[in-house]
């Protein structure tokens, strides 16, 4: 659930390419082989991400100065993660 926050973080918020989103997802995946349902654990923690994107939204509108310092410490750290977790091994 936590990995599909990050993702959905890294999409709607970051934007960062849904290629590299898919193969995150796909790397989580296989991390946790034996979760009984895979698919709907992440579907659930897609759609809890909602409220961090709603608050995201409303603050780029009513404080953009905030919204662009809260992007700029967040989209670097989630972008390296990303990239950590699908580099090719």
């Amino acid at each position: 659930m936590t990995s599909a926050n990050i993702a959905r973080g890294a999409a709607d918020i970051c934007h960062i390419d849904a290629a590299k989103v898919a193969r995150f997802k796909d790397a989580a995946r296989a991390n946790f082989a034996d979760a009984p349902d895979f698919d709907a654990e992440w579907t659930l923690g897609y759609r809890q991400a909602q409220a961090t994107v709603d608050r995201f939204d409303k603050l780029k509108a009513s404080n953009p100065a905030e919204y662009k310092k809260e992007i700029d410490e967040a989209c670097p750290a989630l972008t390296r993660g990303i990239d950590e977790v699908t580099a090719p091994q």
